[in-house]
């Protein structure tokens, strides 16, 4: 134990280890990151000079490089902090406010893979500048895309938001105003949005990536552009979608109040709707998160995001791989990734002719948490199931089949909630309660230690962790937590079986823990069977070399409740079999009778 103690203390503060269970405290650390996409982003290298070398094609199109500050340019190179400077932008009939922030370009190599050419930009001085444009054409069709919004749809919402209103949006397009707010009535439904300011920022946001959600721009509001913090406080939730009523009761103050203060925050920030206002603020939210944290970028064309609202507005997120014909399969995540399937596992099951579609259970991913559900007061496989129902009645697939690399406690419930809906299943390495299973393997296995003994600190673990899980620490991690299982020290040294698992750790580190703690502290808490579930067509993969569980104590466990599936052990194989052995995945799936 003392070995893996000193290993975990790599990535875990020693005070979470060592805090008295009353009150653990957490360590300070850098800001959660975003996860943003490259082509959002309007960013270039400069000269001493102020001239550009390299621009994104944001940057190119929105006529950035003609607003460049020459001395804003100068005086970054003389502070070590960035120098930012407010600007307002002509676009189609309407004000947008923006700023543009300028640092050396020392201190913007994570946006390296927005610009080549910063990583080149040592030999000589080089400035980096940012601007809050908020995203293009292209990134908010993008946007509206994951929504499912028509053609009409769309092109009234992009033009609502280069235009800041309803009556502009309709006179450019040429439309009766009824049919414009027709159009956006029917993109209130499906984005969970109430008013054209709240589905404004939420697509302008989206746009930009995958912001966290404990991001706001009140600095920038405060420092740069002058506001007071009431000021930025009524900005940020009128911005939001609440109304002034709402934001008046929300801050305490009167309705007159909160109207005068907008009057001066719309003279301000030189904006005339509170559509313009939300627009301004995704960008500036954007760029704040950049300046704050270390982002991580999408890889757009192998996530294919959808997101369908709840009744109060929440999301839930999932992805569809295709294609249209096949079979639907639900790929189910385990409670330490989010729904980003594994290429070589889609590619197999789309080539035996199934139709990948794998969903963020409840605060997971790009899923918001369920309202109300407490982590050890609710059962969140059951939560979970409930809603996987209402996104299926939702898409009108009447059956899924399912591949299971983890979540088999949500599979099972899921089964019970709704079993027409559950055709075969494959559970591979299905986790058992933590307290019925000793194996304890590197940095995984003391947290399994920690969080069996003291669940409480589960969330402030995961927090401390998930601020610094860069893809080298998570490859340190599993090396050390998967040494003896040869089939995993191969699967971690193969760079795409690695890298779609990094991907699919990513949204941990912009904060979206819920889920993960919510499911961790349930596996804690549990060590009873869940009881009988009677499924015959279903098949357990069970793993030899899996270095978290021993494999006896999982066989043992889901025998327990599932007396009637088939039990398979792969010996060549380890914790990451659903990545490393997607034939025998497929075998699985396709070998079983359905019941």
């Amino acid at each position: 134990m003392d070995r893996d103690q000193r290993a975990i203390e790599l990535f875990l503060a020693p005070e979470i280890l060592l805090a008295p269970a009353a009150q653990p405290p957490l360590t300070a650390e850098r800001a959660f990151s975003p996860i943003l996409r490259p082509e959002s982003l309007a960013v270039a290298v400069l000269n001493t000079k102020g001239e550009v070398l390299d621009a994104s094609p944001l940057f190119l199109a929105e006529g950035a490089t003609q607003l460049i500050d020459r001395e804003a340019v100068g005086l970054a190179m003389r502070r070590d902090r960035p120098v930012s400077r407010p600007v307002a932008v002509q676009r189609c009939g309407a004000v947008h406010p923006v700023v543009f922030t300028y640092m050396r370009a020392a201190r913007a190599r994570a946006l390296n893979a927005v610009l080549p050419a910063l990583a080149e930009a040592t030999a000589e001085p080089r400035v980096v500048v940012l601007a809050s444009l908020s995203a293009g054409a292209g990134p908010l069709d993008w946007a509206c895309e994951r929504f499912g919004l028509s053609g009409l749809q769309r092109r009234v919402v992009a033009t609502v938001v280069h235009t800041g209103s309803i009556k502009r949006a309709a006179t450019e397009l040429g439309v009766a105003y009824d049919t414009a707010r027709e159009a956006l009535s029917g993109c209130y439904r499906r984005t969970g949005t109430r008013r054209v300011s709240e589905l404004v920022g939420r697509l302008s946001a989206l746009a930009f990536g995958l912001l966290p959600s404990d991001r706001d721009a009140s600095v920038l509001l405060t420092d740069i552009w002058g506001l007071s913090q009431r000021q930025a406080a009524v900005a940020l939730l009128v911005a939001s979608g609440v109304s002034r009523k709402e934001a008046a009761r929300a801050l305490k103050l009167s309705a007159a109040v909160v109207r005068k203060e907008l009057e001066h925050i719309f003279d301000i920030l030189q904006v005339t709707t509170e559509s313009e206002l939300a627009r301004a603020l995704a960008g500036l939210e954007a760029q704040a998160a950049l300046l704050a944290g270390e982002p991580g970028f999408m890889s757009t064309p192998i996530e294919p995001l959808r997101l369908r609202p709840r009744p109060d507005g929440s999301l839930t997120a999932w992805s569809d791989y295709g294609p249209a014909d096949g079979r639907p399969v639900l790929f189910v995540h385990s409670s330490m990734t989010t729904r980003i399937a594994p290429r070589g596992l889609v590619a197999a099951l789309q080539a035996a002719g199934f139709r990948p579609i794998a969903v963020d259970r409840p605060g997971f991913g790009m899923s918001d948490p369920l309202p109300g559900v407490k982590a050890g007061a609710h059962d969140p496989f059951e939560a979970a199931a409930q809603d996987f129902v209402a996104l299926a009645d939702a898409l009108g697939v009447p059956q899924f089949d399912v591949v299971a690399r983890g979540g088999a406690q949500f599979v099972v419930a899921l089964a019970r909630l709704a079993p027409a809906l559950l055709g075969r299943a494959v559970l591979v390495n299905p986790d058992p309660p933590s307290g019925l299973d000793s194996r304890r393997v590197g940095p995984l296995g003391v947290l399994k230690e920690i969080y069996l003994r003291r669940p409480e600190l589960i969330r402030p673990a995961i927090q401390v962790l998930a601020r610094r899980l860069t893809r080298d620490r998570l490859r340190s991690m599993f090396e050390v937590s998967m040494r003896g299982s040869p089939a995993d020290e191969r699967a971690i040294a193969d760079t795409e079986i690695f890298d779609d698992y990094h991907r699919s750790t990513r949204m941990f580190a912009t904060g979206r823990i819920e889920g993960y703690v919510n499911e961790q502290v349930a596996l804690a808490k549990s060590e009873a069977a869940l009881g009988l579930c009677r499924r015959p067509d279903w098949t357990v993969l069970i793993a030899e070399g899996d270095t978290l569980h021993d494999p006896d104590i999982v066989e043992r466990y889901w025998r327990a409740v599932l007396p009637d599936s088939d039990f398979v052990r792969a010996h060549n194989a380890g914790r990451f079999l659903a990545m490393t052995h997607t034939d025998l995945v497929v075998q699985a799936l396709t070998a079983r009778p359905r019941a």
